[in-house]
């Protein structure tokens, strides 16, 4: 009889920012493909479920209204999984209290990357 794999309990879940490499993306659009970059399609529904977050506020969108999500969307459930493992990968999206909801420390991280990418290459970022 075949083993079962044991999952093992994961102790931290850092954000891992990958881009496309290319230009320095202008526009909304342009940020979602470059993080979607092998998928236009899940670039574009990103955005869409990202604007739709926005929209709702503190609230979020509860976990359990994928499903009519993607229904309205017309895209599969395979493709909705892995437009939120970009999105929460990314560091975009986060899950809080059952709910999806825009991150609220991505920004943070952002910008405390670039004072630590200045202080270490003496390098002046354009920010202000």
């Amino acid at each position: 009889m075949p083993r079962r794999g044991r999952r093992v309990k994961q102790t931290y879940r850092g954000t891992t920012i990958l881009f496309k490499a290319g230009r320095v993306p202008a526009t909304v659009d342009e940020m979602f493909s470059r993080v979607f970059w092998r998928s236009p399609l899940l670039a574009s529904e990103a955005k869409v479920f990202c604007e739709e977050l926005v929209s709702r506020g503190s609230s979020g969108m509860s976990v359990s209204e994928w499903r009519s999500w993607i229904g309205r969307r017309r895209i599969t459930v395979g493709q909705f999984y892995n437009m939120i493992r970009g999105l929460v990968g990314a560091g975009i999206v986060e899950k809080r209290e059952g709910s999806w909801h825009i991150s609220t420390g991505f920004l943070r991280e952002l910008e405390q990357f670039i004072i630590i990418y200045t202080s270490f290459t003496s390098f002046k970022h354009r920010l202000s």
